[in-house]
């Protein structure tokens, strides 16, 4: 039989999903969640500011995974959603110095300018690329090249690695970041074939094969209230459960419980712990229970990110934003990694007449811009932006923010060290693991394996 009290600690998206999908599943189980912080969401949270809706991590969710959108509908957001605008579809690529519009067809990557010919000719070739080592831990980059060829992976792979997880294709591991995209190459032998593949079980589950039931799902957020709207909302159906300002700094195991030292000198007791905090803080939490699953959890590389929110008046933005926004490799000479055209997307997070961007800065390729002024990170980020998209105008609102850890890297050998570290718990009485440091960086994942993590427990 499962705990039947179980203390959550780390309020971010999987922190409170495990919660209330632990509450769901027992409504009777004594719960509570401690949170450090003085609101709910971890990084997913949102500000809104002068009609402004700045979101600090994730702007969205896609529809092809199904538990975040029953999540939203179990704690009454479900008439809430909003899918993006079409304009989500047009992508650019910073390429020496204009902005290039990313291939969003057959007929428009047979005519990009980001590829020469000899490498859309190697793309075509993709059904017949040779397999795997199945004894290496490709990396990202690895995959794309032998699957795609060099150029499409510099041009286009590392890229979209980079604007997923603010890294390094060539440091990622495939099998860790993209496992469904792993299982699509076994299962059909290419990823072309496996396309057309899941195109067509969509068109004939819904006659279509785009959108919410589309095989690659739908770019959708909550509205004026951006991704900050599911954290309230499931902090709301929590109510007094969830205890802000409460950083757990011990675990001790005394008989059958957990022991939860909370700063300040409060105590907490629980049959069962769900952990979902950062890699680091998880291990100094278990270090004295589990020291070689912590020294793993610890052996987890993070990036910092600076997040800057830009409102403009509409009138002093020059150029089009006819599209989702851009990204920016390395080598281009730009110190921001990206950015969204949220106004264009979401109209509703921007007044009207207004234009709302976001811009992603630092990662593994500029850590130094996390920890520069403010000021000074502005300067740079306007420069960009003056040189880029020819927008000279002073912004009316700023808003910044900096995540010192913000994303996890999926290293090499990724995997194992997560059945290790699962492993080496597995050995500790009710305790759960979750978090974006494991099974998966995105909203999504987070959604979906907090609430593995809270069936795991109650159902031990």
């Amino acid at each position: 039989m499962g705990a039947r009290s179980v203390t959550v600690i780390g309020g971010g998206i999987s922190g409170l999903t495990a919660a209330f999908r632990a509450l769901e599943r027992d409504p009777g189980v004594e719960l509570v969640l401690l949170e450090a912080g003085d609101v709910a969401g971890g990084t997913a949270r949102s500000d809104t500011v002068d009609g402004y809706t700045v979101d600090w991590g994730p702007n969205g969710f896609l529809t092809n995974v199904p538990q975040t959108l029953d999540l939203a509908a179990a704690v009454g957001l479900g008439d809430r959603l909003q899918a993006a605008s079409a304009a989500v579809n047009r992508r650019y690529l910073l390429k020496e110095g204009a902005l290039e519009a990313l291939p969003g067809s057959p007929l428009a990557f047979a005519r990009t300018g980001l590829l020469p010919l000899s490498a859309k000719a190697r793309v075509l070739g993709e059904p017949f690329a040779s397999p795997r080592d199945a004894e290496i831990d490709e990396t990202v980059f690895e995959f794309a090249e032998r699957r795609l060829g060099r150029r499409f992976a510099e041009s286009f792979i590392a890229p979209m690695v980079m604007g997923i997880t603010a890294g390094d294709a060539r440091e990622i591991s495939f099998d860790a970041l993209f496992p469904r995209m792993r299982a699509m190459e076994v299962e059909h032998g290419s990823l072309v074939r496996a396309m057309f593949a899941r195109m067509r079980e969509a068109r004939a589950r819904k006659g279509a094969s785009d959108g919410p039931a589309g095989p690659f799902g739908r770019l959708t957020s909550f509205g004026a209230g951006g991704m900050q709207a599911l954290c309230d909302a499931i902090a709301g159906r929590l109510g007094a459960r969830v205890r802000l300002g409460a950083r757990a700094s011990t675990l001790e195991r005394r008989g059958d419980r957990w022991i939860v030292g909370v700063e300040g000198g409060e105590v907490v007791e629980a049959e069962g712990i769900i952990l979902a905090t950062p890699a680091q803080v998880s291990a100094g939490l278990v270090e004295p229970h589990a020291p070689e699953a912590a020294a793993l959890m610890r052996s987890i590389p993070y990036v910092g990110v600076r997040v800057l929110g830009l409102g403009y008046d509409l009138k002093g933005v020059s150029r089009s934003l006819d599209g989702f926004g851009f990204l920016a490799p390395p080598g281009n000479g730009a110190r921001l990694l990206g950015c969204v055209w949220t106004s264009s997307i979401f109209p509703d997070q921007a007044p009207q007449g207004k234009a709302l961007l976001r811009i992603i800065a630092g990662g593994a390729f500029d850590p130094e811009i996390v920890d520069m002024d403010d000021d000074e990170a502005l300067g740079a980020v306007r420069a960009d932006l003056s040189r880029i998209m020819g927008l000279e105008a002073s912004p009316e609102m700023v808003r910044q923010i900096r995540w010192a850890r913000a994303i996890p890297q999926y290293t090499r050998g990724h995997l194992d060290r997560v059945r290790q570290i699962e492993g080496l718990l597995g050995e500790l009485p009710q305790i759960a693991l979750t978090g974006n440091a494991f099974h998966g960086v995105s909203l999504n994942d987070c959604v979906k394996d907090g609430g593995r993590a809270a069936a795991s427990l109650l159902d031990a």
